[in-house]
């Protein structure tokens, strides 16, 4: 992995372009990590950027809020930020994370004709692809050259990661869709769930439900449980001064000792960190 950045222009998060002059126009590309700091960031604008803002996660845990809701994503993740929009993501070490702006006339049309949303933020676990890696290191490595049709250049390379990130994820969406059993665990993750509960709900044994669940969100069903545990848990630190307790309990963990123990070891600090680093 190359430790650098490219910006066509401007101040990094402080002057981003909104053009139609071209297609496709690469604003800014790099790849982020913390190894040592959890990490936590905002758009500096006041009413947000005004390009495209693409995240890929290659390491670590990533968190971000959108609609109110907070989506815990891991390795494989993307993430999309519309224009306008005023996004804020956060981390523990160590992670690493891939990104690009980008703009265009172009830009708005290629996400809709790939599946992803143009006008709404997008965040979602998937498949982890070294190809995405591998075309985010020669879009770093050609902008340090300053070849003749540089620009193209990316835009071409932007597009065929775009067009991976789609092409993987219809290949995963051709599994059932497990409705049911997801409506169930939304509706009851901070209790006790059992698989075999699920599977009868999408009429599988066990082993094929685990299966069938882990191909179409990229994780297993108790991942998937613990993820929106802990997000609830996130929340509640930011959102309320319950007592750590209370938070775990209202979290789905009674124990307070196991609560805290499961969200160091997954979200790198301990509760009382968290809140004191994020709110």
């Amino acid at each position: 992995m190359k430790h650098l950045l490219y910006r066509s222009d401007g101040i990094i998060n402080q002057k981003s372009i909104r053009s139609t002059d071209k297609p496709l126009i690469i604003n800014l590309v790099n790849d982020c990590f913390t190894n040592i700091e959890p990490f936590s960031y905002n758009t500096y604008n006041a009413i947000g950027r005004e390009d495209y803002f693409l995240i890929y996660v290659t390491d670590g845990i990533f968190n971000t809020k959108i609609n109110g809701i907070t989506h815990r994503l891991k390795k494989g993740a993307v993430v999309i930020f519309p224009p306008k929009f005023k996004f804020h993501y956060w981390g523990a070490p160590p992670s690493k994370y891939l990104c690009a702006h980008f703009t265009g006339s172009y830009a708005e049309g290629l996400l809709k004709d790939l599946g992803f949303p143009s006008e709404q933020p997008y965040a979602q676990d998937g498949e982890f692809l070294p190809k995405i890696v591998d075309l985010f290191d020669k879009m770093i490595e050609q902008s340090l050259t300053n070849a003749p049709f540089l620009k193209q250049s990316l835009a071409c390379l932007l597009e065929e990661i775009l067009l991976t990130i789609a092409t993987s994820k219809a290949r995963n969406s051709g599994y059932r869709t497990l409705k049911s059993s997801i409506k169930y665990i939304h509706a009851n993750y901070t209790e006790k769930i059992e698989i075999p509960h699920l599977a009868k709900l999408e009429g599988l044994s066990n082993s094929r439900y685990i299966v069938v669940f882990s191909k179409e969100m990229g994780k297993t069903p108790r991942e998937y449980i613990l993820d929106l545990r802990l997000a609830r848990a996130c929340d509640l630190l930011l959102s309320t001064d319950m007592e750590i307790n209370q938070v775990g309990a209202s979290s789905g963990y009674k124990d307070q000792y196991f609560f805290s123990k499961i969200f160091k070891k997954h979200m790198g600090i301990s509760p009382q960190e968290y809140r004191k680093t994020h709110k």
